[in-house]
């Protein structure tokens, strides 16, 4: 909110700009692949542990951020090793998450959680997720005018099915079309899981048909569609938790959803709408920014951090933009060279970039705005030397005349003069005659 008082010598302009407050605030953090196990290079699943130790802190005390609304983790909780002692794995995440004073943690499943705790298991670290036979995706509000989207990477995949069903053999026969090594090996009836290099000679986006990989799917994406058309009646904003991102460039390929050019679609079919789809997938983290204007943040895993060093952040939501907090490593510069991005513009739906000439006054203003708060960081050092120079010019001079005697409109100031008398008109003083020159003696 901007307000601007001029002072009574109207020789500068003071901006009063009044700090906005985010409407909402996610912690967020991604592969903490936690198992009380040594490193694993580059894993250390111990050390993924001690990153959401001092994330909670981070999210509860920073003055920055605090307090977030809620945290997103974004999938990969447990490292595979934790099968082996998975009641003391889990129980040590859930006495970190316990800390948090927000304890609600939004949690979109990873294949390292599904290798931890199998499909029917990773409640027991998503307990908001949908119980089957539900859907495994939802949506929910944080605060009115922005619905928050959280998806299931992994509703075709082989890892999020058990062998035999229906889904898995569906996510065979796609993984078997698109990777001759797959098709060969599932006609064999090999486990796709066991082959020691299931891409091999594959490159490019390709490479996201991975056996560990996982997709939307069309029940799923028509959802999808359903929830962006809904925010766009209702003049909504919507933000997108996905384990895998939706973005070529964004991410390793890896990292993509077997089905990323059909999301990235639905997105764009409802243009303005999505602010920002926010991954977990990719170990070193990336950033890209799509045609109409949706963020991509892949977060980097905690898991894969060096020593003392750190990967979590939080993502404040604004009226008009947002702002990315991220604490510790940064992107692949593969994506982003230039590191996290801090300000993050909100995307125009095609009726705004369509708007007639005279409808971008927000921008306008925007930009005024911002040169008046120039303005007065130059300004205001001078003020004294502004006041010295008024007063001097106002102060009456000894051959000066006296001030006009006409009386000001009623509720006006004069500016640099004597205040008037209460019926808005000056009362001279009186005026002592100049005494008779001398009489001379006659001659």
């Amino acid at each position: 909110v901007f307000s601007m008082d001029f002072d009574a010598y109207s020789s500068f302009v003071a901006l009063d700009v009044e700090a906005s407050k985010p409407l909402f605030t996610a912690g967020l953090i991604a592969g903490t692949q936690y198992a009380d196990t040594e490193d694993a290079p580059p894993r250390r699943p111990r050390h993924g542990l001690e990153v959401l130790k001092r994330g909670v802190q981070f999210w509860d005390t920073s003055s920055l951020v605090a307090p977030v609304s809620f945290v997103a983790h974004l999938g990969d909780v447990l490292a595979p090793e934790a099968a082996g002692a998975l009641a003391g794995a889990l129980a040590s995440y859930g006495e970190v998450v316990a800390r948090c004073k927000r304890p609600q943690f939004h949690v979109a499943c990873g294949s390292s959680d599904l290798l931890a705790l199998g499909p029917k298991g990773v409640g027991a670290v998503a307990p908001l997720r949908p119980a089957p036979p539900a859907a495994s995706y939802y949506a929910f509000a944080p605060v009115a005018g922005w619905r928050v989207l959280v998806l299931d990477a992994s509703a075709v995949s082989l890892l999020g099915h058990e062998p035999g069903s229906a889904a898995h053999s569906q996510a065979v026969s796609l993984l078997a079309q698109a990777v001759p090594a797959v098709s060969v090996a599932a006609t064999a009836g090999t486990d796709l899981l066991s082959l020691p290099d299931p891409l091999a000679g594959v490159e490019g986006a390709a490479r996201r048909f991975h056996p560990r990989g996982g997709g939307l799917g069309e029940a799923q994406l028509g959802w999808l569609r359903e929830q962006l058309s809904l925010a766009e009646a209702a003049s909504e904003r919507a933000l997108v938790l996905c384990h895998r991102s939706c973005l070529r460039d964004s991410c390793v390929p890896e990292a993509l959803l077997f089905d990323c050019d059909a999301a990235l679609a639905a997105l764009g079919s409802y243009a303005g709408v999505t602010a920002a789809w926010i991954s977990g997938a990719d170990p070193a983290g990336g950033y890209g920014r799509d045609t109409h204007g949706v963020h991509h943040v892949a977060l980097c895993s905690a898991a894969h951090c060096a020593v003392n060093e750190d990967a979590f952040g939080a993502l404040q939501v604004f009226d008009g933009h947002l702002a990315l907090r991220m604490v510790g490593r940064q992107p692949s510069p593969a994506t982003r060279p230039q590191g996290w991005p801090e300000t993050l513009a909100l995307p125009k739906s095609g009726k705004l970039i369509a708007a007639p000439a005279g409808e971008g006054s927000g921008v306008f203003f925007f930009f005024v705005s911002m040169w008046m708060a120039v303005l007065q960081t130059l300004l205001v050092p001078m003020e004294p030397l502004f006041r010295l120079l008024t007063s001097k010019e106002d102060s009456p001079s000894p051959d000066s005349k006296p001030p006009s005697e006409e009386p000001h409109a009623a509720g006006s100031v004069a500016l640099g003069r004597v205040p008037t008398s209460g019926a808005g008109t000056r009362t001279a003083p009186p005026q002592t005659p100049p005494p008779p020159p001398p009489q001379m003696p006659p001659p």
